[in-house]
């Protein structure tokens, strides 16, 4: 262990027996929550502030607890604090303060601690004994280099939401079939929900020092030419970048490959105009299932699938002829409703493809099909994307135009109304597009479902062609 790095709290000159007493009212909030915290396997790891124990300065020691069988382990990180101080901890950025050298300590424990729980795991040695001497001679540590689909399913797995940890494996499982490896997602048992993934083929054992800015580069270029949105490269490429500065932080290889992530221009590029979309509608070769589906979202008013997956039936349908929801992306935010008023061209894509009409029954039940919890809803609504994607693959290239993806239908719907001369409030209203600068939250309840109508009627009228060409 390093010196006992203790930074003082103000004092009071006089000290009674009352004031050692520290409650719950006058301790900071913050101090309740782990500074640090992960996994391997069964064996839990949380850096916080033991609060228990007082000193005499007003500080309170920083511990790592190691839990494993319901059995805990202290580690004493030398490093004390006061309750105010650790909270500033949390928010810290580089610098070379008390505060960061406190902090930087800790890290520096911590991380020894998970890398031999973590080996000794690698070695199935796990024992709180084992533990002990592995961190008294880190020479005799047991040594095992994991491969980069172990450790990026354990740090994926490691993530706080559902959300977070399919995008790390989904990220995964797009790297492996570029490296020509077949992947399958299995249920562990057959009456468990729980699931994993199966990796197979020469290049499935990989180490990550196989990883490199070369190999980094030709997977860009594949999911370029599988027609993968810039957003959804951006969400697998931060995950590798994420999984290798990891690797890079806790010595398993010498330093994470650097590359640069493209951003900004898919809002403003990813499109395509209505002479493509309206080649789109007259298609009838194959994947004219894909071009409906594709044909949907961008008809109800650029829809993300998911929000699709959820909607019902409901009152609006009946009494305005229009479909509703709350979107999704932002309800944790502010609650804004879509309306998606039904046009002639939706209603035949309706009459094909939805359910029938019973209030409080979903729309489209093919998407989610009997998935009930969320992590099967996420997968379900991915693969469902994924198929549209790889339908429209094709049905581009016979058309000769550019390759779409759902955010291509997104974006198109917002430019066919911006090029018609729709207003940007009126647009960003019916996208449920929450902005500070133009939307005013509820406006949809201020236009008419006639004038809504009137708008998606313009998505086939080419705004290019002047009325004197026609």
């Amino acid at each position: 262990m390093g010196k006992s790095l203790t930074i003082p709290w103000a004092k009071n000159t006089k000290q009674s027996i009352d004031n050692q007493i520290v409650s719950k009212m006058e301790i900071n909030p913050s101090a309740y929550e782990p500074i640090l915290k992960n996994a391997s396997e069964q064996v839990f790891l949380r850096a916080f502030l033991d609060i228990r124990r007082k000193k005499n300065d007003g500080t309170y020691p920083i511990y790592v607890r190691v839990t494993y069988q319901g059995e805990k382990w202290l580690h004493a990180t030398g490093v004390c604090v006061s309750d105010d101080d650790y909270a500033k901890i949390f928010t810290l950025k580089n610098g070379s303060s008390p505060l960061h050298k406190a902090k930087s300590q800790v890290t520096k424990a911590f991380n020894k601690i998970y890398d031999a729980v973590v080996a000794l795991n690698a070695q199935k040695k796990f024992t709180f004994e084992n533990l002990k001497k592995a961190i008294a001679n880190p020479e005799t540590k047991p040594k095992e280099t994991p491969t980069l689909l172990e450790y990026w399913i354990e740090f994926g797995e490691s993530k706080k939401t559902e959300k977070t940890r399919l995008q790390y494996s989904t990220a995964l499982k797009n790297f492996y079939r570029f490296l020509g490896c077949s992947v399958a997602t299995v249920t562990l048992k057959k009456r468990s929900k729980e699931k994993t993934i199966v990796v197979k083929g020469k290049k499935s054992k990989i180490y990550p020092s196989y990883v490199d800015e070369t190999v980094i580069m030709q997977w860009e270029a594949s999911m370029d030419q599988a027609g993968l949105s810039d957003s959804t490269k951006s969400i697998y490429l931060r995950a590798l970048r994420a999984v290798m500065n990891s690797l890079g932080q806790r010595k398993i290889i010498d330093a994470a490959p650097k590359f640069t992530i493209k951003q900004g221009s898919r809002r403003k590029e990813d499109y395509i105009p209505v002479s493509d979309i309206v080649k789109i509608r007259d298609y009838k070769g194959p994947g004219k299932k894909a071009a409906d589906w594709w044909l949907i979202l961008y008809l109800c008013n650029g829809s993300n699938l998911k929000d699709l997956a959820y909607l019902e039936w409901n009152d609006d349908y009946f009494y305005n002829n229009e479909l509703t929801y709350i979107r999704g992306k932002i309800a944790g935010k502010v609650k804004v409703t879509v309306h998606i008023p039904i046009t002639e061209p939706l209603q035949k894509l309706l009459d094909k493809y939805a359910s029938k009409p019973v209030k409080g029954k979903r729309v489209f039940p093919q998407i989610l099909l009997k998935a009930s919890n969320e992590p099967d809803m996420e997968s379900r609504t991915h693969d469902f994307n994924r198929q549209i994607r790889k339908g429209m693959q094709g049905v581009c290239a016979r058309l000769g135009i550019r390759p779409v993806t759902a955010s291509t239908a997104r974006n198109s719907y917002i430019t066919t109304l911006t090029w018609h001369g729709t207003q940007d409030a009126f647009i960003d209203a019916m996208v449920g597009h929450v902005d500070s600068k133009n939307v005013l939250r509820g406006y949809q309840g201020t236009i008419s479902p006639k004038k809504r109508l009137k708008v998606n009627n313009l998505l086939f009228v080419d705004p290019e062609i002047d009325e004197d060409d026609e």
